[in-house]
C-alpha cells in the first residue's frame, strides 16, 4: 500500500498549493458511491464555535481539523476525496459566506458526480438559485455561517484569514481499495457511519481480499449504478437497501450490518449488487413507462414517493414487481396506496401504526425469501382485502377529514415551515381530482391524463396579489386552485378573476369546466345543504373559496370510500 501522510498544511495552501499540479488547477471529486452532504445546524455551530474560539483568543494553532484521506489516480488532476468530505464541504461553505481564497472569487475547488454539481458550481458563481436549490443543504449552510458572522459583529476578512492559517493534514492513498479500509478505520469528527456505510466498506474490502482480482471495477461500477438509480427514483438508498433487506432476510439483533454479515458469504456480494440493481432499475421503469395503464401506476407511485411520511411501503413497492399481480392489480392498488397515504399526510391526529405493519406484512407476504412460496394472484387478493380492511379501520371520519383538506394551502415562498409539503399535497389533490372527473366524463375505460408536470400548472382563481393576511390569506387555500393550461396561465399573469372568466371558459380541462359551470358539477342542488358547497365564479371571494373547498373535499372522500370498497 502506497500512503503518504502530508505535512500539516494550512487551510489556504490545501485550497491553493496543494491542489495545483503543473500550473494546472485539481479538484477535490466527490465519488458517487459517498453519502450525500449530510451536515446540519448541529454541526455547522460546532465548527464556527472551534474557529471563532480560536479566533477571539488569537490561537492559530488550537484549530486543527484532522485527517482528510484521499485517493490519488494516476493520470487524473483531481483526488477523491474518501473521508472528510463532510468537513471539506463545510469549510469550503463558510468559506464562501466570507469571501474566496483565489483571485477567481468564483473558485470553489470542489466537484460531484452527481446532481449535487450543479447546486455547487451556482454556489461557486453566486448565480441565481431556483426555490428548490434555495432549500439544498450547501445554500442553507452559507446561509447559516452569513448569518453566524453578522451577529457577532465579526470583521470577514479577519476571521477569514484566520480561518485559512488554521490546519489540516492529508493522507494520500494511491490504491482505491486501500482507501475504502482505512474509510472504516479511522475515526474523524462528524456523523458516524451507519448500517449501509459499513456494508458498503465490507464490499469493497471483499473486493480485494476474496473476490477475483478483476472484481474491484465491478464491485465499483455495480455501486455507482445503484446508488445513480436510487436517486434517480427520489429514494434514500439506505433506506431502500434497509427495506430491501426486510422484506428478504430476517434482521439479526435488529441490526442490518449484523444480519449483513450473518447471512451472505462474500461470494454473494455481487448478486447482492445485481439484486438490488434489479429492484431499483424495475422501480425507475415502473415510474417513467410512457404507455398505457402502466402509466397511471408511474404517476401514482411518482406520487406516492413524495407525499408519504410511511416508511413500510417501500416494502411492497419493491416486491410488487416481481410478483404475478397483474396490470390492473397493480393499477388499482397504487391508486389506492397514493390516495390513502395522502389522507395520512394530512391527518397527523390519526393514528396509522396498525396500517403500517399490515404494509410491512403485506411485502414480506408477497416476496420473502423465508416465508415459503410465493403468493399466487388469488392469494395476493386476499392480502389486498386485508390492507382496505385496516385502511377502512384507520380512515378519518367526513368531518375529520374535511377540516384538514380545506386547510390546505399552495404557497411558494419558504418563509413559513411545512409550505413545500403542503404545496407537494395541495398539487396532488388538484391534479387527482381533474383526472377523475377525465374518466367520470368520458367513461370508465379511459386512459385519464397522467401527464403532470408536462401539461397542467396551478391556477390562483382569486389573484395571490389580493393575499394581504400573510399564510392565512384565503388566496392560498386550495379551495381558489384549479388546474389550467400552462400557456394560457402564463399569458393571465395575475389578472383578476373576473377578467380571466373568458379565457377560463376556452380550458378543456374538466376541472375548469366543473368551476365555470354549474351543471358540471358532480352533486344536486339537494346535496348542497343550505349552499355550503356553492359559489359565484363572478364573485369569487373567501367565501367562495371556503365552500368550493368543501365541495372539493367532498368530491375526494367519496373517491376514497369507493377505493375502499371491498371488490379486489
Amino acid at each position: 500500500m502506497d500512503i503518504n501522510v502530508a505535512q500539516e498544511s494550512t487551510i489556504k495552501d490545501l485550497f491553493s498549493t496543494f491542489l495545483t499540479k503543473d500550473e494546472q488547477i485539481c479538484y477535490f471529486s466527490i465519488p458517487l458511491y459517498q453519502r450525500k452532504y449530510s451536515w446540519s445546524e448541529k454541526q455547522w455551530e460546532e465548527l464556527f464555535s472551534d474557529l471563532l474560539h480560536s479566533f477571539v483568543k488569537a490561537d492559530m494553532n488550537t484549530d486543527y481539523w484532522g485527517n482528510i484521506i484521499v485517493y490519488k489516480k494516476e493520470l487524473a488532476n483531481d483526488y477523491e476525496l474518501v473521508d472528510g468530505q463532510q468537513r471539506i464541504i463545510t469549510l469550503l461553505l463558510l468559506i464562501a459566506s466570507l469571501g474566496n481564497i483565489e483571485k477567481n472569487d468564483e473558485y470553489l475547488p470542489l466537484k460531484f458526480n452527481d446532481e449535487q454539481n450543479n447546486v455547487w458550481v451556482k454556489i461557486a458563481e453566486n448565480s441565481k438559485l431556483t426555490q428548490d436549490e434555495k432549500r439544498h443543504p450547501f445554500n442553507r449552510a452559507k446561509k447559516y455561517f452569513t448569518t453566524l458572522v453578522s451577529e457577532q459583529k465579526i470583521d470577514k476578512q479577519s476571521l477569514l484569514d484566520h480561518l485559512l492559517r488554521t490546519k489540516i493534514s492529508v493522507v494520500i492513498v494511491n490504491d482505491e481499495l486501500e482507501s475504502n479500509l482505512l474509510f472504516g478505520r479511522l475515526n474523524t469528527r462528524g456523523i458516524s457511519l451507519n448500517d449501509v456505510d459499513l456494508i458498503k466498506h465490507s464490499l469493497f474490502y471483499a473486493t480485494e481480499r476474496r473476490l477475483p482480482p478483476t472484481g474491484e471495477d465491478v464491485v465499483l461500477q455495480k455501486w455507482n449504478n445503484l446508488v445513480q438509480t436510487i436517486g434517480q427514483i427520489n429514494i434514500f438508498i439506505d433506506e431502500f437497501i434497509s427495506k430491501w433487506w426486510e422484506i428478504h432476510y430476517e434482521l439479526s439483533e435488529h441490526s442490518l450490518y449484523a444480519s449483513f454479515q450473518d447471512k451472505l458469504d462474500t461470494s454473494e456480494y455481487l448478486r447482492f449488487l445485481d439484486d438490488l440493481q434489479k429492484d431499483a432499475a424495475g422501480i425507475k421503469e415502473l415510474i417513467e413507462n410512457k404507455s398505457g395503464a402502466d402509466n397511471k401506476i408511474g404517476r401514482n407511485l411518482k406520487w406516492l414517493l413524495k407525499i408519504s411520511p410511511s416508511r413500510q411501503l417501500l416494502p411492497i413497492i419493491i416486491s410488487v414487481q416481481n410478483t404475478p399481480f397483474g396490470r390492473d392489480n397493480k393499477v388499482s392498488f397504487f391508486e389506492l396506496l397514493t390516495v390513502f397515504e395522502f389522507i395520512r399526510a394530512i391527518s397527523p391526529q390519526v393514528d396509522f401504526n396498525e396500517l403500517d405493519e399490515v404494509y410491512l406484512s403485506f411485502g414480506k407476504a408477497l416476496l420473502s425469501e423465508f416465508g415459503g412460496n410465493r403468493l399466487n394472484l388469488e392469494e395476493i387478493k386476499t392480502e389486498i382485502k386485508k390492507v382496505k380492511a385496516k385502511m377502512r379501520q384507520v380512515l378519518p371520519d367526513y368531518n375529520d377529514f374535511l377540516n384538514s383538506f380545506t386547510k390546505l394551502r399552495w404557497i411558494d415562498s419558504d418563509d413559513w415551515k411545512g409550505s413545500k409539503h403542503e404545496k407537494c399535497l395541495s398539487t396532488y389533490a388538484i391534479y387527482t381530482l381533474n383526472n377523475w372527473l377525465d374518466v367520470i366524463n368520458h367513461g370508465a375505460g379511459v386512459e385519464y391524463r397522467t401527464r403532470d408536470d408536462d401539461d397542467y400548472s396551478i391556477e390562483h382563481i382569486r389573484a395571490k396579489r389580493n393575499a394581504v393576511d400573510g399564510e392565512r390569506s384565503p388566496e392560498y387555500l386550495i379551495g381558489n386552485l384549479v388546474v389550467f393550461e400552462k400557456q394560457p396561465n402564463n399569458d393571465l399573469g395575475d389578472a383578476e378573476t373576473t377578467e380571466k372568466i373568458s379565457a377560463y371558459r376556452k380550458s378543456n380541462y374538466p376541472q375548469m369546466k366543473e368551476l365555470i359551470f354549474k351543471n358540471k358539477r358532480k352533486f344536486s342542488e339537494p346535496r348542497r345543504v343550505n349552499n355550503a358547497m356553492e359559489w359565484d365564479i363572478n364573485n369569487f371571494d373567501t367565501n367562495s373559496i371556503e365552500n368550493r373547498g368543501r365541495y372539493l373535499a367532498q368530491c375526494f372522500y367519496d373517491k376514497i370510500l369507493e377505493l375502499l370498497r371491498d371488490n379486489t
